[in-house]
C-alpha cells in the first residue's frame, strides 16, 4: 500500500479516535444511561484496532520500529498512558483522568509530528 495512504489513514483514524473519546466521555458524564449503548461500546475497539493495524503497516513501510527509533517508543509509551487514563475516565467519569488522557494524546500527536520523543518541546 502507498505510504501516503497509510499515513493519512492512520492520522485520520487517530483524529476519529480522540473525537469519539471526547464525545463518549461527555455523553457518559452528562447522560450515564448511554453507557449501555452497544455501538458506543464496540466502535472504539474497531477504530483502535484499525489504527494499530495502520501503525504497524507504517512501521514496516518506513522501516522504523519502537525501541530502535526513540520517537516511536515515546508514542507507544504515550499510547499506553492514553489507554490507561482513557479507560479510567470512561469507567468512572473522572475529569482528572479525562484531562490526563487528552494530555497523553497530545503528547503522542506531538511526538508523531516532530518525530522526536520530546514531542512538542522539540520545536522550541
Amino acid at each position: 500500500m502507498d505510504y501516503s495512504i497509510l499515513k493519512h489513514s492512520h492520522a485520520g483514524l487517530a483524529y476519529l479516535t480522540i473525537l469519539l473519546f471526547v464525545g463518549r466521555f461527555l455523553l457518559f458524564y452528562f447522560y450515564p444511561v448511554w453507557r449501555r449503548n452497544r455501538l458506543l461500546k464496540i466502535l472504539p475497539h474497531v477504530l483502535d484496532t484499525l489504527l494499530l493495524v495502520f501503525a504497524v503497516m507504517l512501521c514496516i513501510q518506513i522501516a522504523q520500529y519502537p525501541v530502535h527509533d526513540h520517537w516511536l517508543t515515546a508514542k507507544v509509551v504515550g499510547l499506553f498512558c492514553y489507554i490507561g487514563f482513557g479507560s479510567i475516565a470512561i469507567k468512572t467519569a473522572s475529569r482528572r483522568a479525562f484531562f490526563a488522557a487528552i494530555a497523553s494524546y497530545l503528547f503522542v500527536l506531538g511526538a508523531a509530528k516532530a518525530h522526536d520523543p520530546l514531542s512538542w518541546l522539540a520545536y522550541f
